[in-house]
Parts: structure tokens; sequence; C-alpha cells
């Protein structure tokens, strides 16, 4: 039909991408537009998170930032042409109309010009140049690693940049791993990384009544957070904070990721043992946070005189304005026993209060649930119950019947053909079935990790490079030679890892293993902070190595 083909990318607990939807899509006048001059596409970028991926890349490129809704116009052969993000209605019909009235004109051009920068932009991003390094200069990036995410560090109030302020689980872990593998590392590292993990833990990062992480603070100092809470930030979290246990014992981060294990099985566990999507930032009238805000009039009448003055002594109630607010508390350690009790049971009365409902996705996906698997078998670590030891083995379970066949791995749970599945559901389910192997000495889990692995390098690693998705729905992907960090860790670095951890590896792949660790791009070394988990397992590696060269030296030195 000569047509431009829109495609709407976003998400269940995106707030803007609901309000597009009321404003535009449910639009008479936009619905026209649409359905006369385009073909309409809308995407979960959570099914298909590599069109998600290059697409956010192309709209970072031509507007400087990207986000959802990610709205994207793309020529009938699979080239971007322009995109945007949210755009009120009024807006987005200018943009319909005008985009429309050139494309009828000059609908040629149009398409040579988005080919032609589309890929140039992809060919230029691939970060295709390998560079050598000799063996003893290779830890100076890991220097570099740690030196370019200090020079972002929010040393006064914990976390990166001086803005919106992020988790960036992969940074603060691989972070968290340097200092494990350097105790005498610069001290201001550590600091840095104890203050943000006890910033997004006591201030609003953390819903301090039901416990969970959101998913961001709109603010540089953690007061104002975006109320989406996701499966990945939340199993990712959890295990960040069960690892700094045990490099920082008896802090209370062992306590905090067990709390925040406690809000998924309470929240987003499914009746099969597997963990849903997200909660959304939006209650079913549309208003913001609004489960997770109070006003004064609320809590008078909810609690007796004595609690009341608690919470405005020690939860700072007298500085909020009469609007609704979060609760502030204090830090547990600022308060005494009896206050610490008094403390907990306003928090049960006040989670007994049923607050308005925030919908649930239910939505069940490979890659997620083996951060949650990941995360559960560390928390066996520091909860030695049957309870939660049964939750992991029901887990386990529920991962071997739903995400995986004939070795094969479904991305989406009971929807097999809704999503596609990529390099990255591998890798996660691998490192987590080969971590609970290890834990609980499964070895027919530990068959099942490798099989995973040998299966992800057959569909992903093809000449020379590693490709997130079996076949992209748009030309133009070279593959990569190292995957960066994202939300997540970088896939190729969690499979190869996964290799590493192995007591019986295929040796073929080991060593091809042990040759990709060792690589080197030349954006891996003028932006390391993108490639922490490949920077930190390569030096892990090296380590090991030494380790096995000495041993083997120390019968003839006896």
């Amino acid at each position: 039909e000569n047509k431009l083909i829109y495609v709407s990318i976003g998400y269940f607990s995106c707030h803007w991408c609901h309000v597009m939807q009321k404003e535009s899509y449910q639009d008479q006048a936009v619905a026209e537009q649409l359905n006369k001059n385009y073909i309409s596409v809308k995407v979960d970028r959570e099914l298909r998170p590599e069109l998600d991926r290059r697409l956010l890349r192309f709209v970072e490129e031509v507007r400087g930032h990207a986000g959802w809704p990610l709205n994207v116009f793309i020529s009938a052969d699979g080239y971007p042409v322009t995109g945007f993000t949210y755009l009120p209605r009024d807006n987005f019909l200018q943009i319909l109309a005008g985009l429309s009235e050139q494309w009828q004109q000059r609908h040629e051009s149009i398409n040579r010009v988005a080919k032609a920068y589309f890929e140039q932009t992809e060919l230029s991003e691939q970060r295709s140049t390998l560079v050598s390094l000799a063996e003893e200069h290779a830890d100076k990036v890991l220097d570099a690693f740690v030196q370019q995410a200090m020079a972002i560090a929010d040393e006064l109030q914990g976390g990166f940049g001086q803005s919106t302020k992020f988790p960036s689980y992969p940074q603060l872990n691989a972070l968290l791993k340097a200092i494990r593998l350097n105790p005498s590392m610069d001290e201001a590292v550590a600091k840095f990384v104890r203050l943000t993990l006890d910033s997004m833990a006591n201030l609003h990062l953390m819903d301090q009544l039901n416990f969970g992480f959101f998913r961001y603070s709109t603010d540089p100092d953690w007061q104002t957070p975006h109320y989406e809470k996701m499966l990945y930030d939340n199993a990712q979290l959890a295990a960040l904070y069960l690892d700094a246990e045990s490099v920082w014992p008896g802090q209370g981060y062992a306590e905090i990721g067990l709390h925040t294990i406690d809000f998924m099985r309470e929240y987003l566990i499914s009746d099969g043992g597997g963990f849903m999507a997200s909660i959304s930032a939006v209650d079913v009238n549309q208003r913001e946070g609004a489960g997770y805000l109070w006003n004064k009039d609320e809590l008078k009448a909810a609690l007796t005189a004595d609690e009341h003055h608690y919470l405005q002594t020690h939860w700072q109630l007298d500085a909020e304005k009469d609007h609704e607010f979060l609760l502030k508390p204090l830090p547990e350690e600022a308060l005494t026993s009896s206050q610490q009790s008094l403390k907990q049971s306003l928090r049960q009365k006040l989670r007994a209060i049923k607050k308005p409902l925030m919908p649930l996705d239910s939505k069940i996906l490979a890659s997620w649930n083996g951060l949650a698997l990941a995360a559960l078998v560390k928390a066996l670590q520091y909860k030695h119950s049957d309870e939660l030891y049964s939750v992991t083995t029901r887990l386990f379970d529920f991962i071997r019947q739903q995400f995986i066949k004939n070795g094969q791995v479904i991305r989406f749970a009971g929807q097999a053909e809704s999503a596609e599945t990529t390099l990255e559901d591998y890798a996660q389910l691998a490192y987590a079935i080969q971590l609970y192997a290890l834990v609980t000495g499964d070895q027919a889990a530990e068959a099942l990790a490798r099989q995973l692995v040998q299966n992800a390098f057959a569909l992903f690693y093809r000449d020379d490079r590693w490709f997130q998705d079996v076949a992209s729905l748009i030309p133009g992907d070279q593959g990569e030679y190292v995957i960066q960090d994202a939300v997540l860790e970088s896939s190729s670095a969690r499979l190869l890892e996964t290799l590493v951890m192995m007591k019986q590896p295929d040796q073929q792949l080991m060593q091809t293993a042990r040759e990709l660790i060792a690589r080197l791009t030349r954006d891996m070394i003028e932006t390391p902070y993108y490639y922490g988990s490949s920077i930190l397992l390569a030096r892990q590696l090296r380590m090991l190595k030494s380790a096995d060269s000495k041993q083997q030296k120390s019968p003839q030195s006896d």
C-alpha cells in the first residue's frame, strides 16, 4: 500500500504509555489518521526487547533522548524514518498529517535517506574494532572502569549522575566485585557503594511499608520515586544486597535483600510458582502512585494518639504539606528498641489499610525469572527456612516445565508465539540454574545449564559475534564482539560466567569462552562504564589462571 509503518512500543507499567493510549489512540480523529495513512503496530517492549533496543537507539540518535512510549515511523523496507516519545494529542495529529503529506510527495527520497542514515548509524554502533593489550596491562581496563564510574558518582547522595537516579545494578555489582577482588582498593569506592546501598534502601527508592524497590527516582536525592515496581529491578537488587552482606557483614544488607524477596513473594508470585513482570505506576483510576500515598486525615483516622505522635516525631510528618505524601522513616539505628517495635506494629497496621489497587502485569518472562531464581538461591545462604527452600525449588521446577522445551527456551510462559526468545533469556536462565546446581548439588540442574549454554552458542554466536535475537525484525544487525551492560548485565558476560562456574563444562566451549572473555574492543577502553560485567569477568578469569599456575608449580618447589 506504500504506507509508512507506525510502531508504538510501550509496556504495562509505563505511566505515559497509558496517557497516550487514552489521549490519542482512543481519539476518533487520531484513529482516522492512523488507519487511513499508516500501518499501525503496537509492541510490548518486554516481548520484543531487541526491536525495542534497536529503535530506542535510533530515537536517541535523532532526538538526543528516548524512552517510552517509543514511537517510530518505519519505511516498508524496515528502515526507521523518524521517531519521538510521548506527544500530546494535538502535537501528534500535526505530526501524522505533516509526515503523511511528505511521504506522499517524496517517499522514494525519504526511503533512500532513511536507509542510508540507518545503515551508517548501525555500522558505527557495532563497536567492531577489536584491540590487543599486553597481559601485564590488562588490569588497567578495570582501573579505567572504576575511574569512569567514580567520575559520575554522586559521592554526597549516592547513585550515578546529578538528576534522575536509577539503581544501575550492573555498575554497582561490578564495583562490588572489584572491591571483593581488591580489598586494598581506594576507600572512596567502597564508601560510595555503601552510601548508594544505604540511600536506595532507606529513602524513597524503596517502599518503606510494603518493601520492594521502585524503578527510579525522579530527583537526585531519592525522594520522589517513579512508582513502577519491576521484577527485574527487585530480583537484581535483592541479589546485590545479599552479595554486599558478604563484603560488609553485620550492616543489615542481608535483611534488605530478604525484605525484597519477601515483597516479590507477596506481590509478584503466580499460582504456579513463577514471578510476574511488574506492578503499574498508576492505579485503576490512572492516579500515579495512589497505592503508596497518604494524607494526615487518613493517618489520624487509622492510628491512636500515641502512634500518630510517633509518626510526627520519627517519620517527619510535620515537614509535609496537607496533600498526599510518602512516609519518610528515619534509619533504624536512630531508634530505640521500643521505637523500633512501635515502628514494626505501625507498619503492620498501615499495611492492613486497603489502599487503591495498583494493577499487576501478569506476564511471566524467562530471563526475569532467571534473575528471581538467582536471588532466591543467594537468599538461602542467609535464611535457612523450609518455606524459602520450597519457593526456590518450586520456581526451579516452574522454569524447567514452562520455559524449557527440548533444550530450547520460551521467553513468555504460556505464550510461546507472542515473544521472541533472546540471548538474554538463555544467559539468565543458564546462570541461575547453574547457581542452583552449585548450592543444592543437583547434577541434573548442571546438565540442564550446560545444555542451555550449548544451545545459546548455537543460536546466538555466529560469524565470531554475538547476536541477541535469532532473526531481527528490522535490517542491519551486524552482531557484537562484546555486549554492553544495560538494565541487566551483559548477556554475553553472564553466559560466559556460567561456563566458568561449571564443574564439568564442555571443554571445547570452555576454550572458546576463555578467548571471548579476554576480548577487548575499542569501545570497552573508551567507555568502560558500560562494560563492567565483562571487564570484571576477565579479571576473575586471570586470577583463576594465576591461582592454577601457582598450584601446578607448588609440588616442584616442595
